[in-house]
């Protein structure tokens, strides 16, 4: 799955050269709903009493993000939260996570933006997991057509562990997701409603959380959005 979202993504931001973007000051408000499936890592003994990583999978939860973006000509800004969630994992334990984007961006070509930012994340239920770095990114859009287009966007970061964290060390964060939009027109003061619908997938990859043994924390899922621009 992660190598076609992949594939799918680059084909949508090659495609995307060929779209047009007003140049005015806009902002953006709306809610996107994520059909969270999140496997996360933990610790366990073996039969020898070694510590040792095992995956522990939690149940599917729809989260609902709040986003918020900020347009002028060539340059945009964004900030996207994922709130403090409560998540039902294997074996009954209840484990809480969030995470806070921020990023800026250019359009290099019409349709097609340079991203840098930053990203933090907290997990905590046997131990406080939590993380923070930089990201960078690229994302398109490709129009269709009667307000039809395809997006995709593309992310890389490089995390450390913060003060706060239990445990130390190192990750490396990947981000795709690629989906079809529906923009409609509305008035003058809401300029349009646009209606998104896509897949994405969030993988962060610890190094060495214990001696020679890495840690992985994946998200995936459908996500649907409904985004207001002013």
């Amino acid at each position: 799955m992660m190598k076609k979202t992949v594939l799918a993504a680059a084909v949508l931001l090659a495609s995307g050269l060929t779209h047009a973007q007003s140049s005015g000051p806009s902002v953006s408000v709306g809610l996107r709903a994520w059909q969270a499936q999140w496997d996360t890592f933990s610790y366990t003994l073996d039969q020898n009493g070694d510590s040792v990583v095992i995956q522990v999978p939690a149940k599917d939860k729809l989260v609902l993000l709040p986003v918020l973006s900020v347009r002028w000509g060539d340059f945009t800004g964004s900030l996207s939260l994922y709130p403090s969630t409560e998540h039902e994992m294997l074996g009954g334990r209840r484990d809480k996570r969030e995470e806070f984007d921020i990023n800026l961006g250019y359009s290099v070509t019409p349709g097609v933006a340079l991203t840098l930012g930053y990203k933090k994340v907290e997990q905590r239920g046997s131990l406080l997991y939590a993380l923070d770095g930089p990201v960078a990114g690229i994302s398109g859009t490709a129009p269709l057509g009667q307000g039809w287009s395809l997006y995709g966007s593309l992310g890389m970061g490089w995390m450390k562990s913060t003060g706060s964290s239990d445990v130390k060390f190192d990750a490396d964060y990947r981000l795709s997701e690629v989906g079809a939009a529906y923009t409609i027109p509305a008035g003058t003061f809401i300029k349009a409603v646009t209606l998104t619908a896509g897949y994405r997938t969030q993988v962060l990859t610890s190094k060495d959380a214990l001696p020679s043994q890495d840690g992985r924390d994946l998200t995936q899922g459908f996500t649907f959005g409904a985004i207001a621009t002013f």
